[in-house]
């Protein structure tokens, strides 16, 4: 917590009642904040038009997060009045000490607002060290998945992390993470903890290939606290890149974490898409990862995107035919729809969608239970995104 901010009273609800909002304005002045990832949009926006229909201007209303900094003006244009764009651990509780004392934050690197003409690129705004800042709210009995790395070296055109932190790859110290968790079992009670990344196995290193020795501490460390019986990694939110997959580093996993399962992230069953994608992989790495993967113990979850810019008939077929191999060797598929996501390369490309033909196959997957995800409504979430975009 920044010691100027001692003073403020923080409240982390599920979600913001408009009683909550005027019981903080009863007591002075009353700041809500949202973090907005774009398939929670239109909910967002419904809750500021809300407390702005009945509280007007009594509150200031602020926007960070992923889509807040990929789209910073779509949130402008709902009524929010400042945007954190980038990282919020440094920006965030200096906005807040400037409305405190009546500054301008727009004047702060990463602030922007109703008057702002400009807007930063995030990836080119300075980077914030890990280690200084705790992974979660520890004081608020908050304790969420440890961001253990941040970034990606791949530049996948479907994803924002290289528009939001570029090619950077950053790692939060075995020696912070530990000290953390330690105090999340031993002050809170908590006995269980999931380790955060967008490619588990790249730990302690660039980005671009295994660091055994760095991911074996990791875990041999984490595993060390008193209390702590459970450890996941590797497994959803979190994933693994197929090209990464090795069996000696599995077999080391399964001894360290509790996950039965492992994400895979192989995306697509054509390696024309795959190009197109800039997945840096083969299907064929996607398929060995997922054999690896079961033959060391894990459970191979496997996500697949439908919809994919550049997908054609041929290539939908070959990622069905993939999807049948892999169910027939015990995996099971975490399936999706093509969204163009703000700040990915493919922000403005056509929505994903599904024939007939192939929701009828993924629906018969799901019923069988061998397929997950939100891939049934995603087609819609889709839609409306290019919509808004």
């Amino acid at each position: 917590m920044d010691s100027r901010l001692e003073d403020w009273e923080i409240h982390t609800p599920d979600g913001i009642s408009l009683s909550l909002v005027a019981d903080c304005i009863e007591k002075g002045r009353t700041v809500v904040a949202h973090s907005v990832m774009s398939t929670q949009l239109d909910r967002i926006r419904g809750e500021v038009a809300d407390i702005r229909k009945t509280f007007g201007d009594r509150t200031v209303i602020i926007g960070g997060g992923a889509h807040a900094s990929a789209s910073p003006q779509s949130l402008l244009d709902s009524e929010f009045d400042y945007i954190v764009v980038g990282e919020g651990e440094r920006t965030l509780p200096e906005l807040l000490w400037y409305l405190a004392n009546g500054r301008n934050p727009t004047s702060i690197d990463g602030v922007v607002g109703q008057d702002s003409e400009t807007f930063p690129v995030p990836k080119e705004l300075d980077r914030v060290e890990l280690d200084r800042y705790p992974p979660f709210a520890l004081d608020m009995n908050v304790v969420g998945p440890i961001e253990v790395t941040r970034g990606c070296p791949f530049r996948c055109k479907f994803c924002s992390t290289p528009f939001l932190t570029g090619g950077v790859v950053r790692h939060r110290s075995v020696e912070t993470i530990k000290y953390w968790l330690s105090r999340a079992v031993n002050e809170r009670g908590f006995d269980r903890a999931w380790l955060l990344s967008p490619n588990a196995l790249c730990y302690g290193g660039r980005g671009r290939r295994v660091e055994r020795d760095a991911l074996e501490r990791l875990l041999h460390e984490c595993n060390a606290i008193d209390g702590l019986d459970e450890l996941f990694f590797g497994s959803f939110p979190s994933e693994v890149r197929p090209d990464f997959v090795n069996r000696s580093v599995l077999e080391m996993m399964r001894e360290n974490v509790s996950n039965k399962t492992l994400q895979i992230g192989v995306q697509s069953g054509s390696d024309r898409v795959l190009r197109i994608c800039n997945r840096h992989h083969s299907v064929q790495q996607g398929i060995d990862a997922a054999r690896i993967a079961l033959d060391c113990g894990f459970r191979a979850h496997v996500d697949i995107i439908f919809g994919l810019p550049g997908e054609k008939q041929r290539d939908l077929s070959l990622s069905l035919k993939v999807c049948e191999e892999l169910i027939d060797m015990g995996a099971i598929l975490h399936g999706h729809v093509f969204m163009p996501l703000p700040g990915s390369a493919f922000e403005n490309e056509e929505p994903g969608t599904l024939d007939t033909e192939t929701r009828g196959i993924l629906g018969e997957f799901s019923r069988k239970g061998v397929m997950t995800g939100a891939w049934c409504n995603q087609e819609q979430l889709s839609e409306e995104l290019a919509r808004q975009q």
